[in-house]
């Protein structure tokens, strides 16, 4: 047996006595760094860990027309709101939601299979026994560990059997507000949909704060687009449910939105979101050291959102819109309109890019119903004819196919083994010479079909044969000076989703040479009116704007000062010369002055207030039975030496063919903008 030796206790001892005090020193000077020499970082730690932040939406700002006539309105609510706390179990929700309901009233919900799963499993017990009732292979893996929580959870809410669920009107009640409660998450706030709130409800929830943690009152809005003939544009707004197009959710988190925001999913409200959603109201919520919610604190009051004002006059547009149907209901009376979709127009400040009144009704062709469609001029195309020649003329001039105010003779035009193409007025003065402007006055085919030949890289000779192999950069060159006047490329209007026509990738000769008359790719009405305001603007082409101006509120919330004016925004030039541009100014005042019987737009200036320059185009086509119809189409713009307002107008599958009634209504309108804003 080994010796016990006393003398090393003290030895011992004092190992310890140093070890003890080393520990201590060391705590000492951790506590030194921590509350002297770094006291400011740690307390920030602290602070960041005991406290979080949450925001909440505030009222949209609205929508005004030119004159200040709103378009939208908000109607402003008291609405349940909650906030969770970390620590509330899915039990407490349960118990929150059938208190609430005592409080409430709710009709009808519309609850989903899984809505009434989670409300069922929210009692642990319950839970845990559905849990063990899984079948082996719903709750380990294949290498025997326990699946996830949340892959439990699923498992046991699928494994729920209908029987399980059959739960009373009231019950369901309750378990429509569970859901609202349980997709709130923790620290966050939402509002609780029940129907709308007495003053009575409001005060009696507003004083069971106790009996209902989380519970209070807040303000809501409903989003009302007011019954005008602008409806259409002016879009949609997402529900307090549905929040963030979830397709768009990630983009707006990063720019400090939340999930349940609501936000413009169309059109001007989704255009200007940023300008018409509010600003948030920013809340502290501060923790005590068990981290239950000890108070919380407004850091940011919130505040509705800035307005926008258009440059429509809803007065103006209107009048647009009475006039198209009263052209319509008379060409439907003489039997012209029954296969037509409808009426289109545009009007534009040819200098700025205002939109002045985008009009449109369609006609549904099955129960004949007319309605309005503003927004018809920026997503539907058609076949604009002979409208688009002072751009095939560009083309020329740009390629070196034309130089100036260049003699051409008007022909048949015949190619080797296709049929002969005329211009309108066939054989009837046979062949003569004709200038670009005469081209335009006389809408001449034949002009346009040698353009277009000479920008392939040929001469036209009677019956030549058509050698294609340039055919395909041809196309290119032709469509890219259409696309410097709008035609076929975005017109860069403050509108999400517009269309940019329909051009086709696949296309033959004969297809090249019709589009150099308006025969082959289609536009939109927008498009048409951006490219005769391009003209009219000396070969400058503007973005198209709907909006004039940003607004703050005023005290009552209503419009308030001009905060920031929409700028005009020049897009290109056509590549053209000034002289080049003045033959085709020369050419669209013929088509409305010129004395010819050859001259094709007299419409314009008969019974006009002003001095109208424009050019016509017919878009052919055919409707049920092989019946022969037209696109009746004009392009305007006044006056002719000041031009204030461009229009374009689309009246398609107009059967009525002795009628040319585009350009008496691109007339008419621009007599009324005359009325509503006399020109000089």
């Amino acid at each position: 047996m080994r010796k016990f030796n006393s003398h090393s206790i003290p030895t011992r001892l004092n190992l310890l006595f140093a070890i003890v005090i080393l520990l201590f020193l060391a705590i000492i000077g951790r506590l030194l760094y921590m509350q002297v020499l770094h006291k400011d970082f740690y307390e920030n730690k602290l602070a960041s860990a005991s406290q979080t932040r949450v925001t909440m939406g505030s009222a949209r700002g609205e929508i005004y027309d030119a004159a200040g006539k709103p378009l939208v309105e908000n109607t402003v609510k008291q609405v349940v709101a909650f906030t969770r706390s970390n620590k509330m179990t899915a039990a407490d929700l349960k118990d929150i939601s059938t208190k609430l309901l005592t409080y409430v009233t709710v009709s009808s919900p519309d609850l989903t299979e899984r809505q009434i799963a989670d409300y069922y499993l929210a009692d642990p017990a319950v839970y845990k026994k559905t849990v063990e009732a899984l079948p082996k292979d719903k709750r380990f893996d294949s290498d025997g560990n326990q699946l996830s929580e949340s892959e439990l959870y699923n498992n046991a809410a699928e494994s729920i059997a209908a029987n399980q669920m059959d739960y009373s009107e009231d019950e369901k009640k309750a378990i429509y507000l569970f859901s609202q409660l349980n997709s709130v998450g923790n620290f966050a706030t939402g509002n609780i949909q029940t129907d709308p709130l007495s003053e009575t409800q409001v005060a009696v929830i507003a004083s069971a704060s106790k009996e209902l943690p989380g519970i209070s009152i807040s303000t809501s809005w409903d989003r009302k687009v007011l019954e005008t003939s602008l409806s259409s544009i002016v879009g949609t707004v997402s529900s307090e449910k549905a929040g963030l197009p979830a397709e768009e959710a990630e983009a707006y988190l990063k720019k400090g939105y939340s999930l349940n925001d609501r936000v413009g999913t169309s059109y001007l409200e989704k255009q200007y979101e940023e300008t018409l959603q509010g600003k948030r109201s920013v809340k502290e919520i501060h923790l005590d050291k068990y981290g239950n919610m000890e108070s919380v604190d407004t850091i940011e009051e919130g505040s509705k959102g800035n307005n926008i004002k258009l440059t429509i006059d809803l007065a103006f547009q209107d009048s647009v819109d009475a006039l198209l149907k009263s052209y319509f209901n008379s060409e439907l009376g003489n039997g012209g309109a029954k296969y037509s979709e409808g009426v289109y127009a545009v009007a534009l400040n040819p200098k700025t890019g205002a939109v002045l009144s985008m009009s449109g009704l369609k006609h549904d062709l099955k129960t004949g119903e007319l309605t309005p469609d503003s927004l018809g001029t920026v997503t539907n195309v058609f076949v604009p004819g002979s409208v688009v020649k002072a751009a095939t003329i560009s083309s020329g001039w740009e390629n070196g196919v034309l130089s100036g105010n260049q003699t051409l003779t008007d022909q048949p035009i015949v190619f080797q083994g296709s049929a002969p193409i005329y211009s309108w007025y066939k054989l009837a003065y046979g062949s003569f010479p004709i200038t670009a402007v005469e081209a335009l006055e006389y809408s001449s085919n034949a002009y346009m079909v040698q353009t277009a030949l000479g920008i392939m890289g040929q001469t036209y000779q009677p019956n030549m044969f058509v050698g294609t192999s340039n055919l395909e950069s041809a196309m290119g060159k032709l469509r890219s000076t259409f696309g410097e006047y709008g035609l076929g490329s975005a017109t860069g209007i403050d509108l999400p989703d517009e269309s940019t026509g329909f051009v086709p990738k696949e296309y033959n000769f004969a297809n090249f040479i019709t589009n150099a008359f308006g025969q082959f790719d289609n536009y939109t009405p927008m498009q048409l009116a951006q490219y005769v305001a391009t003209i009219a603007n000396n070969g400058v082409r503007l973005a198209p704007h709907i909006v004039e101006g940003i607004y703050d509120n005023n005290d009552k919330g209503g419009l308030g000062e001009l905060i920031q004016a929409i700028d005009t925004k020049e897009i290109n030039k056509v590549n053209i010369s000034e002289s080049d541009m003045a033959i085709l100014h020369q050419g669209f005042y013929q088509v409305s002055h010129g004395t010819s019987p050859l001259t094709t737009g007299r419409a314009f200036s008969d019974g006009a207030t002003v001095s109208i320059s424009g050019k016509t185009g017919t878009g052919e086509s055919y409707v049920a039975g092989g019946q022969e119809a037209n696109n009746t189409n004009a392009v305007a713009y006044a006056p002719t030496e000041n031009p204030q307002i461009a229009v374009a107008v689309v009246f398609p599958h107009n059967t009525n063919l002795t009628k040319n009634v585009g350009p008496a209504i691109a007339r008419d309108i621009i007599n009324l903008y005359n009325q509503h804003h006399p020109m000089n």
